[in-house]
């Protein structure tokens, strides 16, 4: 005949602690992909907002770059001009007589030159 068990005082203790610590397992395990999960949406924010592949500075170097883009059609529109300038100066001698005359205040024999203020 097969034997009984006998249960013994000690037994449903067991079960209990066993089912406590499978419980605080999977709440453990739980915490613990939460704690990660946090961990790498944190790291990810940081990482967008800051180095040099973060939002702010691609945001800086555009500003930047469009300023650059700006300055330097600028000074192509100063070369532009100062190669005209050159140009009639070689050849045009009406321009060279307008300029002596405008800022370095020339005069033919026999004129008087009034300065307005």
């Amino acid at each position: 005949m097969p034997r009984k068990k006998k249960k013994s005082l000690i037994q449903p203790i067991k079960q209990n602690i066993a089912k406590r610590l499978s419980n605080t397992d999977i709440r453990i395990r739980r915490k613990a992909l939460l704690g990660l999960v946090v961990f790498v949406g944190v790291f990810l924010l940081y990482s967008f907002f800051s180095g040099s592949y973060g939002f702010v500075h691609i945001a800086q170097l555009h500003a930047k770059k469009s300023h650059l883009e700006k300055e330097n059609h600028q000074l192509l529109a100063q070369l532009v001009d100062a190669e005209l300038i050159s140009k009639r100066l070689l050849s045009d001698m009406d321009y060279i007589e307008y300029i002596a005359r405008t800022r370095h205040y020339f005069s033919r024999p026999g004129e008087v030159i009034y300065r307005l203020k």
